[in-house]
């Protein structure tokens, strides 16, 4: 969840008791298409009854694939807004404005919370002020909704779950009615189970993803600690990795799992261990559904969509990386919904500049890792301004639904075909003096702790000899990973010990 925001306004003018609404023509999305079918989505999801919310371009849209020729639309009165929510029913969403992102923030904006219908027309009631990161509850009346959401994104010694509450308001008549509590022990940014017994949290440097139980007295558990093996002795161990985007369960039956994605398996390596199971991966490259024991349950690689070009390979416009981002679990047991983040290079002048964005919004089938591409961008230029951002699917469970009761019970070490065995290869670190005595074709070092959280970084290095002491010197004595970057778009990892 990674942008900053802007002033919000609200484009309609009052005249007596009609409100007359301005759809401006430069939020109408250009540069993007649909890319499904109702016949794909009837196959996957049993219903082409499906709905998808997102922003860009700072406006909010939507599309209802049951319309007999699904179009993207704009919503009227909803600008640099984030984390829209589409609530159980389908009929209205709820989101955050002024200030973006869950915890650790600091900075006098304060967020506030919305409500509104799903439509191209319709008036926003605000809901909040100090709220952030809003989520209907799962298991309340249609006609009088609930919202769950935190009140702070202090988070001291990096603990956000430590400060401000977790509330949650009804909605009756599009009047909110006062707060309640759900927890009054600290904010919790990834909703509500469907049972209303776990809370789920994590944030952008956070060192782990964590459920609260709120029937026990046992306080937050990590749920993303890994189990692998230890180098040369193959001994079972376990390492806990950085983790956040955090989504609670939409399942009935399996209430205490959660969805997210996590900083990469660079702990695990600098631990002395590997994974034998899913290997090594990069930031955001794979998206897990773990449960309240630490146990991962499903894992999800991402599509072969937009595919990377090796640096030494890479021209002008070219993919050079690609990442999950905004997952999110939906209304529907079985389904989510993420977007395809891209980093493209460009020659500009001579020089080569980088660009950012998301340019796929998919539906993933959780129960049978399916998926599938709901629109994509067609602008992939260097002054594209295409991003989808924070999509959000809703999906039409019906009357009859009933869920599968054991399509959660396995554990990926359990569960035939989730991933590649793979066999211990030693990985010798570069040596780091070698490395950073040629200084003027670095690019970048950035240094993380073992648990995978960035905690600094160098950009552009220094021509010359680098003495990272001095240039990373408040950090504190210890064992660091350090990920160099080269100007050909090499990387290389190394370990780092700071002495003093």
């Amino acid at each position: 969840m990674k942008i900053i925001c802007g002033r919000r306004c609200f484009p309609f003018f009052a005249i007596g008791v009609s409100l007359f609404f301005v759809f401006p023509s430069h939020a109408q999305l250009t540069g993007a298409r649909i890319t499904v079918t109702q016949g794909r989505l009837d196959t996957v999801c049993g219903t082409h009854n499906v709905k998808v919310v997102f922003m860009c371009r700072n406006y909010g849209y939507f599309i209802d694939f049951s319309e007999a020729v699904p179009q993207i639309r704009v919503m009227a009165n909803v600008t640099t807004a984030y984390f829209p929510v589409i609530s159980s029913d389908g009929r209205w969403i709820t989101y955050q404005t002024e200030v973006e992102r869950e915890g650790p923030l600091d900075v006098a904006t304060k967020g506030k919370i919305w409500f509104r219908e799903l439509a191209q027309a319709g008036t926003p009631v605000q809901v909040a002020d100090t709220a952030y990161v809003p989520r209907f509850v799962q298991s309340t009346s249609p006609d009088t909704p609930e919202i769950v959401y935190a009140t702070s994104v202090q988070c001291p010694s990096n603990i956000c779950y430590n400060a401000g509450k977790t509330l949650k308001k009804r909605i009756i008549n599009k009047v909110p009615q006062p707060s309640q509590d759900v927890f009054d022990g600290g904010s919790y940014y990834g909703g509500l189970s469907y049972d209303n017994r776990y809370l789920v949290t994590g944030w952008r440097t956070g060192p782990n993803a964590f459920m609260l139980d709120l029937d026990s007295s046992v306080g937050p558990r990590p749920v993303h600690t890994m189990r692998v093996k230890k180098n040369v002795t193959n001994a079972d161990t376990f390492v806990a990795i950085g983790a956040c985007n955090i989504s609670r369960s939409a399942s009935r039956i399996f209430t205490n799992t959660m969805l997210f994605y996590d900083f990469s398996s660079l702990a695990i390596t600098a631990a002395g261990c590997y994974h034998p199971l899913l290997g090594t991966w990069a930031d955001h490259a794979k998206l897990f559904i773990s449960r309240y024991d630490a146990e991962d349950l499903r894992v999800f690689d991402m599509p072969a969509d937009r595919p990377v070009v090796p640096p030494a390979q890479a021209r002008s416009g070219d993919a050079l990386e690609k990442e999950w981002f905004n997952p999110e679990w939906s209304n529907h047991p079985y389904f989510a919904a993420a977007t395809l983040h891209i980093h493209r290079i460009f020659d500009s002048s001579g020089s080569w500049v980088s660009r950012y964005n998301s340019e796929s919004v998919y539906l993933i089938d959780l129960k049978d890792s399916v998926y599938v591409k709901l629109l994509e961008s067609t602008d992939t230029a260097i002054a594209s301004t295409v991003s989808f951002n924070y999509p959000w699917v809703w999906v039409d469970t019906g009357t009859g639904f009933s869920e599968d009761t054991a399509w959660l019970s396995q554990t990926i070490w359990e569960r035939p075909g989730q991933g590649v065995i793979y066999a211990y290869k030693e990985k010798r670190f570069p040596d780091l003096r070698a490395v950073l005595s040629n200084g003027a074709n670095l690019k970048c070092v950035a240094a993380y702790t073992l648990s995978g959280k960035k905690v600094g970084s160098l950009q552009p290095v220094p021509a010359g000899s680098v003495r990272l002491e001095r240039v990373f010197n408040t950090f504190s004595t210890g064992i660091y990973l350090l990920v160099i970057e080269t100007r050909m778009n090499g990387k290389l990892l190394m370990r780092w010990a700071k002495t003093k």
